[in-house]
């Protein structure tokens, strides 16, 4: 998890270009919550709106497609319609769980070479795709993956402005208040418990939601107060 001191360490001359993004890239990475295509719909369209020159691309599958150089183009067609975005959930540009800091993992899927270290072949495939700006939506270790890319580039003389949007729907971000996609699962978890309650019939003595992690059981105590249900996370 992010710490406090961490926080407050982010150099703040990182986010300033002094002129608007030639080109930007957008990628979610980690679990699926239900803000990301929405997410990805409202920065294509602020773009449209605010910078239409600036060129946009996606990378499928998050780092994954950043390691292996595949990316959508966001064609003017796309830029139009991007608002139909919100209406859907998932990640229209797809997900991975992939860690560039586990070198082992990265080989073994096929995503660099033995000997490559998978934080230069992300690097060195962003300097080649021209990107100033790099949107990343998921959770701690995808936006500290994004902020430790940006470091090795400043190293390389290269700036890349990382710009983190905390998805997560246990809403355990610091120093965020309220991560994207908390919200709307504790509301969805609420009408779950709702339509599930009605086991008591059959076992009238316990309704029980089986929850292995922390995070999760925080999730669920969310859901339940949402909807005003009483439950046991034990």
């Amino acid at each position: 998890m992010v710490k406090k001191e961490d926080f407050q360490q982010l150099d703040r001359s990182d986010t300033d270009l002094g002129h608007p993004p030639k080109k930007v890239a957008i990628l979610t990475a980690g679990g699926l919550a239900p803000c990301l295509s929405s997410a990805v719909g409202a920065l294509i369209t602020e773009y449209a709106v605010t910078h239409p020159s600036t060129e946009i691309i996606c990378y499928v599958n998050g780092y994954k497609g950043l390691l292996l150089g595949e990316s959508i183009k966001v064609t003017p067609a796309i830029r139009a319609t991007a608002g139909a975005l919100h209406l859907h959930g998932g990640s229209p540009i797809g997900n991975s769980r992939v860690k560039l800091t586990n070198v082992k993992d990265c080989v073994k899927r096929g995503l660099v070479k033995e000997g490559e270290n998978p934080q230069q072949v992300a690097a060195d495939q962003l300097v080649r795709d021209g990107v100033e700006v790099l949107h990343t939506i998921g959770g701690d270790d995808t936006n500290t993956a994004a902020a430790d890319l940006s470091r090795f580039l400043k190293q390389m003389n290269y700036h890349l402005c990382v710009i983190g949007l905390p998805k997560t729907i246990d809403n355990d971000v610091f120093p965020i208040k309220q991560s994207l996609g908390a919200w709307t699962a504790a509301e969805e978890g609420a009408r779950f418990f709702e339509n599930v309650v009605a086991e008591h019939s059959a076992n009238p003595r316990m309704l029980q939601a089986p929850s292995s992690l922390r995070s999760e059981r925080k999730f669920w105590e969310r859901a339940s107060q949402q909807g005003g249900i009483s439950s046991s996370t034990d």
